[in-house]
């Protein structure tokens, strides 16, 4: 039987995998053989169950195949945080930030300045130093993989301009007509009212989702992206 681990409002240690963009493969890599104490890429992919010349591929391509690492990373109990973020882990500096969850983004849009509906928005904990303008949305738009069936949150801070907004950067856009949306932005160079967000999983918002720069409520730069997978029982 599966079921969301019960957390009290804190998005726990062990279920928690940083966004993709917080390091380098190569630097991923480096961290995976100090945490098993390796010292070769032949010894690395023995132990990952890989061809030989895959950890090569991995470092030219600058991608990994992160639904393995996870695996691989849960089973051994390894720190997920330092593994793909040099996070460590440090409860005093824990803060709770307010969290978007799905089933309120659609009141968000219209009461995101209303301090008395913030207030009813739930407060999470997670294992980053977060300061107070911190906030996260839980979004569907940018799965590990496919086949995970967990919670995702962005994390982020404001930004004050919208023309600050660069291509290829991940960006929270709270939009008027089409509501919160999660995803990596391209900017048209010629048609600068309109701005695309795409994924970062092959298959979802292969062509983008197009937003008209007029219908911009708030914009938040995403710094992290926190994964909650669901665990066995």
């Amino acid at each position: 039987m599966t079921k969301k681990e019960k957390t009290n409002n804190r998005i726990t240690e062990n279920n928690v995998v940083p966004g993709k963009e917080a390091l380098s493969v190569k630097e991923v890599l480096g961290n995976l053989k100090e945490l098993l104490k390796l010292r070769t890429n032949k010894e690395l992919s023995d132990v990952l169950g890989v061809k030989s010349n895959t950890i090569s591929t991995w470092k030219k391509r600058n991608s990994l195949d992160y639904s393995r690492l996870v695996a691989f990373g849960k089973q051994y109990k390894l720190d997920l945080n330092t593994l793909f973020s040099n996070n460590v882990y440090e409860p005093h500096l824990e803060k709770d930030i307010i969290a978007v969850p799905r089933e309120r983004q659609y009141q968000y849009v219209s009461q995101h300045q209303n301090v008395k509906f913030l207030e009813t928005l739930p407060r999470y904990r997670f294992p980053f130093p977060a300061r107070d303008n911190f906030r996260a949305f839980q979004t569907s738009s940018l799965q590990p993989s496919s086949a995970f069936r967990g919670v995702c949150y962005a994390v982020g801070t404001p930004m004050e301009n919208i023309k600050d907004l660069i291509t290829g950067k991940m960006y929270v856009i709270v939009n008027k007509e089409q509501g919160i949306l999660v995803g990596i932005v391209r900017k048209e160079e010629n048609n600068a009212d309109r701005i695309y967000l795409t994924g970062n999983t092959p298959g979802l918002l292969p062509d983008g989702i197009g937003i008209s720069i007029g219908g911009i409520t708030e914009v938040w730069k995403v710094s992290s992206l926190f994964y909650q997978d669901f665990v066995e029982e």
